[in-house]
């Protein structure tokens, strides 16, 4: 009896971790605000240090749920969440970074209000299938577009510092991430159109 109340209570454990390591993602996210609201040379690249052990979690959380079996319907709904809050938040605070050449933002405002809109659609179909019982999980299609993004907002935090020759062409990192941006854009759209079917069908995603 005792092996069995030890077995349940290891079991119990085990399904928190990767829910422990969502939620201390998303203690991150005040932090890069902090961080990116004095946006000096060292807090931008504290910044990124941030933002990276927040993505990195991401990978870490869900790569753990899997080895230990412990993939909840809790897990399904806080990770894909965590992930919107930290990628909007970066992107929100890249908007309101100007240029110091131009004066124009790190990333155009028309790129975010779109993929806040595709999010806040998104988490509406997610609340309306739970109150149906079903969850909606993560799609292998919505997994590369938060990769995308997280790659790109890397890259706009880098902004003008680095840059790299490609034959004669010289491409900053602000170009390299707006094109991963705009990519993401375009698969965050397909995506919804994946969501929205199976919210619909009552197909939970993959």
């Amino acid at each position: 009896m005792n092996t069995e109340v030890y077995r349940v209570e290891m079991s119990v454990k085990k399904s928190r971790v990767p829910n422990i390591l969502t939620i201390l993602r998303l203690l991150l996210v005040p932090a890069f605000v902090i961080l990116m609201s004095n946006p000096t040379e060292t807090m931008v690249h504290a910044a990124i240090v941030v933002f990276l052990v927040a993505a990195l979690s991401d990978y870490l959380d869900g790569w753990l749920a899997r080895k230990m079996n412990a993939v909840t319907d809790l897990g399904k709904l806080l990770d894909p969440l965590a992930d919107k809050i930290l990628v909007m938040t970066a992107l929100i605070m890249l908007v309101a970074q100007r240029s110091d050449i131009d004066g124009l933002p790190w990333v155009p405002a028309w790129m975010v209000v779109l993929l806040l809109a595709r999010e806040i659609w998104v988490t509406g179909l997610r609340g309306v299938a739970a109150s149906k019982g079903m969850v909606i999980a993560a799609s292998q299609t919505g997994k590369v577009k938060s990769a995308l993004q997280m790659i790109a907002i890397v890259f706009l935090l880098l902004h003008e510092a680095y840059a790299f020759d490609v034959g004669q062409t010289r491409i900053t990192c602000e170009q390299l991430g707006l094109n991963f941006l705009l990519v993401s854009l375009i698969i965050s759209y397909w995506s919804a159109v994946e969501y929205t079917f199976r919210a619909f069908d009552g197909t939970p995603a993959d």
